[in-house]
C-alpha cells in the first residue's frame, strides 16, 4: 500500500459488497462504510441539470469546515457533505508508505505455499482459526530460516481475507528485516488499527477509531502500548460486547524475528498479550524463527497455557511437499519459461531419483529447493546444465544448510571477478548496517536531513568504489536467485543467505568480515571529506566517524587517523544547528564526546583525554574575543559537560528542565552569545584553514572546563544558601526555575567541586554553605576535595566540622532506625 493520496477517499459505495477477496484498505475504504460519505461529495436527486463544481465554478480559496452545502437547480438538489472521518484520514496517511499487509504492492509477489503443498500445517492452523471458542487465543508457528512460515501465513491470509469464507481475518501484519518501514514495531498497531476499521465491517468500532485518532492524533506517534491501549482496547470496549462474536478476530504477524533488536520483540509480545481474554476479542497467529527472545517469551508459565504452537521441522510431510514444489516448478521451467531451449529433453525432467536426491538435500528447508529452482530457471540459462552444476556439488557435512551453503558458494563462482563481487556486497551491506548502528552507536543526529534511501543507490556504490557506471549490475549478473537487483538498489532475498556471507566458516573464501569494510569506507570518507567538489561529501560527513567506530583497527587506518584534520567535519556537524547558544553548546559537547569516543575505540588516546580537560575556540574573522564571552563560554560548556555525563533527566525524572532552565534557577545571567562567530576546534594543530570558516590566522583561546567547574560550583553553593526553603514550593511562576536550580545544586555541587581546581575563594564559599549541604556522601565528597589542598592554604576548621556533620548525620540515622524498629515490635 503505496497510494496516500486522497483519491483512495472517493467512490461512490455508502455500503460493503460481495467480493472473492478481500481488499486492502485502500481498496475497502468505501465498500466497508455503512452510509456516511466521505468527501466532499455530491449525492443528485436526479439524472438531470448541474454538474458539481458549477457552484464554485468561479470561485477560488474556498475554505469551509464542519459545513455542508445544498444548490437546488431546475428539479435537481446537490449536497456536499463534509469529511466526517479525518481521524481514520489521518490513520490511513500514517501507514500508507509502510506495505506491511497481506496484499500490499510492496510485497509483491509475496511467498505463498504451493496449491498441493503443507496441506497438514494448513489444516491445522485453519481449524484453530475457525474456532468459535478456542481455548487458546494465540498460535505459534515457528521454524528455521527458509523453513516456509511466510508462505504459510500469506497463505491463511489470503484464504480467511475471503468473505465467502467465514470473514475471519482482521488484520495482518508482515514484518521484514530489509525494510526499514517494517523491521520495527512502530507501525505495527497503527497497522492493525486501520484493518479493524476497514475490514470488520461494524460502523461503531470503525467510529471509535476515527475519534480516537481525530480527538488525539498525538497518539499517531505514541509508543505503541499507549497505541494499543487506545487504538484497540478503548474502541472494543465502545463498542457492546455481544457484537464481538460477529467479528473477525484474527491478527496474523509474521517475521517477528525480523522486528530488529530483542527489545523490540518482547514488547511486541508483551503489547499483544495485554489484548488477550476480556480485552478484546482478538487471537494472534505468530510466525517467527524462534529466536531465544521469542522462545523464552513463549516458554514462560503464565503463555504456555494460552499458546497452541506448531513447529515446521523436516518430517514426512515436509519432505513431501517439497517434492512437489520441486516437480512442479522444473516442469514450468521445461515446458513455459524455457520451452525453446528445452525442447530436445525427454520429459518428465528431471528424474524421479534426482528429484529424490535434491529434497534429501534440502532437510526441510523450502529456501533451498526455492533458490535451487531460481537458479536453474534463471533467464539466459540453459537449465540443465545449471542443473548439472546443482547436482555436481559435494555432499559436504549433513548439517541443514550444508547444501545451500554449497549452492550459494556455486552461485557466487559464477561471476569472474570474484573481489570485486566480494568489495560490492560488503560496501552494500556495511551501508545497510551504519543505518541502523549510527543511531544506537553515535546517534549524532536526532534530525535527519537527507532520507536514509538517498544513500543505498547502485550509483552511491560506484561512487565510493570509484567503480564505472553499471560495474555493479554487471558484477551482480548471475546471482538473481539470491540477489533482488534493480534499476536502482540490490537487497538480499534471503536471510540465509546472509548468514552464509557473514560466517567464515560457511563462505570461506566469500566471508564479509564487516568491520573490514567499515575501515574501508573510512578511508574513502576521509578522503572525501577533503574534497569540498566531491557529490558524496554529504554522505562521507554524516558517516564517517561512525565508519571509523565500527572499522578494524589496521595499521594504514590508525596512521591516517593520526593525521587527519577533524575540524572540518566536526565544523559540519556543529553548523547544521543555529538555535540558541546553550542547547548549540550541549550539542558541541556531544559531539566531541563522541569524537573522542571514536578515537578512544582506535586506541589513540592523546586527542580524547585531551577532550576531558577542554576545546579551543578562535573568531572566524580573526579578532580577539572578549574576556567576558570567554568567561560565559567557560561556564556553559562546564554546564553541558556535567549534563553530559550526568543527565538531567536522571535528576529529574519525571520533568526535567532545560539547561537555560538551570541557568536561570541559579540566577545566572549570559549575554547574547553569537555561536556564528566562533569556531570550535580540539586542538589547533589539527586546524586546517582551507576547510573551515575560522580566518586564516586565527586567535587561539582555551575554553577551560575546570574554570568552568569553579564557577558552576561557586552558582550552586549560593543557590542552596539562599534559597533553603526553595524545595517546598510548588511548580507556579518563576519558583519552579528557583526550585529546579536548587535541586540541580544539591544534587551536583560535590561533583562540580571535585571537578574544580583547588580555589581559597571557592574553599570560603563552601565553608559558609556547609550547614545546607544535606547527606553524608556528598561531605564525604568535599572532604576528599578539601584534603588534596596544600598544608597551608587548607582550611582546618572546616574539615572538623564537616566531620563533625558526618558524624551527626549517621547517628540521627540510627536513631531513625532504632524508632521504626521500635514502631514494628508495637
Amino acid at each position: 500500500m503505496t497510494d496516500s493520496s486522497s483519491e483512495v477517499w472517493r467512490g461512490a459505495h455508502s455500503a460493503r459488497q460481495p467480493q472473492s477477496r478481500r481488499r486492502g484498505p485502500e481498496e475497502d475504504w468505501d465498500h466497508s462504510r455503512t452510509g456516511r460519505q466521505v468527501g466532499p461529495r455530491q449525492v443528485e436527486s436526479s439524472n438531470q441539470g448541474l454538474t458539481t463544481a458549477a457552484p464554485f465554478a468561479n470561485s477560488h480559496h474556498n475554505s469551509f469546515s464542519h459545513s455542508s452545502f445544498s444548490v437546488v437547480g431546475r428539479d435537481q438538489v446537490n449536497t456536499f457533505v463534509e469529511d466526517s472521518e479525518a481521524g481514520l484520514k489521518l490513520l490511513y496517511q500514517a501507514i500508507a508508505h509502510v506495505g506491511a499487509f497481506h496484499d500490499s504492492e510492496t510485497r509483491y509477489p509475496p511467498p505463498k505455499c504451493h496449491p498441493k503443498t503443507r496441506k497438514a500445517v494448513l489444516s491445522d492452523i485453519s481449524s484453530w482459526i475457525r474456532g468459535a471458542e478456542a481455548e487458546t487465543p494465540v498460535h505459534w508457528l515457528y521454524g528455521p530460516a527458509g523453513a516456509g512460515k511466510s508462505a504459510i501465513a500469506q497463505t491463511l491470509a489470503e484464504s480467511f481475507a475471503c468473505t465467502e469464507q467465514g470473514n475471519h481475518l482482521a488484520a495482518s501484519f508482515f514484518f521484514s528485516r530489509s525494510d526499514p518501514s517494517r523491521n520495527n514495531p512502530k507501525s505495527l498497531i497503527m497497522v492493525i488499527s486501520c484493518c479493524l476499521a476497514v475490514w470488520c465491517g461494524n460502523s461503531q468500532l470503525r467510529a471509535a477509531i476515527d475519534s480516537a485518532v481525530e480527538t488525539r492524533p498525538t497518539i499517531l506517534k505514541s509508543a505503541i502500548e499507549k497505541q494499543f491501549q487506545q487504538l484497540v482496547i478503548e474502541p472494543f470496549k465502545a463498542i457492546p460486547k455481544e457484537s464481538w462474536e460477529t467479528l473477525p478476530k484474527v491478527v496474523i504477524i509474521d517475521g517477528l524475528d525480523e522486528c530488529l533488536g530483542s527489545d523490540s520483540q518482547r514488547r511486541v509480545l508483551n503489547t499483544l498479550f495485554g489484548g488477550l481474554r476480556d480485552q478484546t476479542p482478538l487471537r494472534f497467529l505468530i510466525a517467527s524463527r524462534p529466536e531465544p527472545v521469542i522462545r523464552d517469551f513463549f516458554g514462560q508459565l503464565p503463555h504456555c497455557g494460552i499458546t497452541t504452537r506448531t513447529e515446521l521441522s523436516d518430517n514426512y510431510s515436509t519432505s513431501r511437499d517439497i517434492e512437489v514444489y520441486l516437480r512442479d516448478g522444473f516442469k514450468a521451467i521445461a515446458e513455459k519459461s524455457h520451452s525453446d531451449v528445452m525442447a530436445h529433453i525427454t520429459l518428465p525432467w528431471p528424474s524421479y531419483g534426482i528429484i529424490h536426491e535434491l529434497v534429501q538435500r534440502a532437510s526441510g528447508q523450502f529456501i533451498y529447493a526455492s533458490t535451487v529452482l531460481k537458479y536453474v530457471g534463471e533467464e539466459y540459462s540453459i537449465p540443465v546444465e545449471r542443473l548439472e552444476l546443482v547436482l555436481g556439488l559435494p555432499l559436504g557435512d549433513p548439517d541443514a544448510f550444508s547444501e545451500l551453503d554449497v549452492l550459494y558458494q556455486q552461485i557466487l563462482l559464477s561471476n569472474r571477478n570474484k573481489a570485486r563481487v566480494i568489495q560490492i556486497l560488503g560496501t552494500i551491506l556495511v551501508m545497510e548496517d551504519i543505518r541502523s548502528e549510527r543511531w544506537v552507536e553515535l546517534e549524532l543526529f536526532k534530525l535527519g536531513y537527507h532520507y536514509i534511501g538517498d544513500w543505498e543507490g547502485i550509483d552511491i556504490v560506484e561512487q565510493l568504489l570509484s567503480l564505472p557506471t553499471g560495474a555493479v549490475k554487471v558484477s551482480l549478473r548471475g546471482m538473481h536467485s539470491v540477489l533482488q537487483v534493480d534499476s536502482r538498489i540490490v537487497k538480499f532475498r534471503h536471510k540465509s543467505f546472509l548468514d552464509f556471507l557473514f560466517d567464515a566458516r560457511r563462505s570461506g573464501e566469500y566471508f564479509i568480515d564487516k568491520a573490514l569494510f567499515h575501515e574501508q569506507l573510512a578511508r574513502v570518507c576521509m578522503k572525501i571529506t577533503n574534497d569540498s567538489s566531491h557529490s558524496l561529501q554529504s554522505y562521507a560527513m554524516y558517516n564517517c566517524l561512525t565508519h571509523i567506530h565500527l572499522a578494524k583497527s589496521t595499521t594504514d587506518l590508525v596512521t591516517e587517523l593520526r593525521c587527519f584534520n577533524f575540524c572540518y567535519v566536526i565544523e559540519w556537524y556543529l553548523r547544521k544547528w543555529s538555535d540558541e547558544t546553550p542547547r548549540y553548546v550541549s550539542r558541541s559537547i556531544s559531539v566531541f564526546q563522541k569524537y573522542a569516543k571514536v578515537l578512544e575505540s582506535h586506541q589513540i588516546k592523546t586527542l580524547s583525554d585531551s577532550l576531558q580537560l577542554g576545546i579551543y575556540v578562535t573568531d572566524t574573522d580573526g579578532e580577539e574575543l572578549s574576556k567576558q564571552f570567554l568567561s560565559e563560554l567557560e561556564f556553559l560548556f562546564a554546564l553541558a559537560m556535567d549534563c553530559h555525563y550526568a543527565p538531567l533527566n536522571a535528576i529529574f525524572p519525571h520533568n526535567a528542565p532545560s539547561s537555560v532552565g538551570i541557568l536561570a534557577g541559579l540566577g545566572c545571567t549570559i549575554s547574547s552569545l553569537s555561536m556564528k562567530k566562533i569556531f570550535l576546534c580540539p586542538d589547533p594543530r589539527l586546524h586546517s584553514h582551507s576547510h573551515s570558516t575560522a580566518s586564516c590566522n586565527p586567535i587561539w583561546h582555551f575554553i577551560d572546563f575546570e574554570r568552568g567547574y569553579r564557577r558552576l560550583a561557586k552558582h550552586c553553593l549560593r543557590t542552596i544558601r539562599h534559597n533553603p526553603s526553595i524545595k517546598n514550593r510548588t511548580r507556579r511562576g518563576p519558583s519552579f526555575s528557583l526550585k529546579c536550580g536548587y535541586i540541580y545544586a544539591q544534587s551536583r555541587v560535590s561533583e562540580l567541586l571535585y571537578y574544580s581546581p583547588l580555589n581559597v575563594k571557592l574553599q570560603h564559599e563552601l565553608k559558609k554553605t556547609i550547614p545546607y549541604l544535606h547527606g553524608t556522601e556528598e561531605l564525604h565528597k568535599v572532604l576528599l576535595w578539601l584534603q588534596d589542598f596544600p598544608d597551608d592554604e587548607r582550611d582546618i576548621e572546616m574539615e572538623v566540622a564537616i566531620q563533625q556533620y558526618c558524624e551527626q548525620f549517621d547517628a540521627n540515622i540510627e536513631e531513625d532506625e532504632e524508632d521504626e524498629d521500635e514502631d514494628e515490635e508495637e
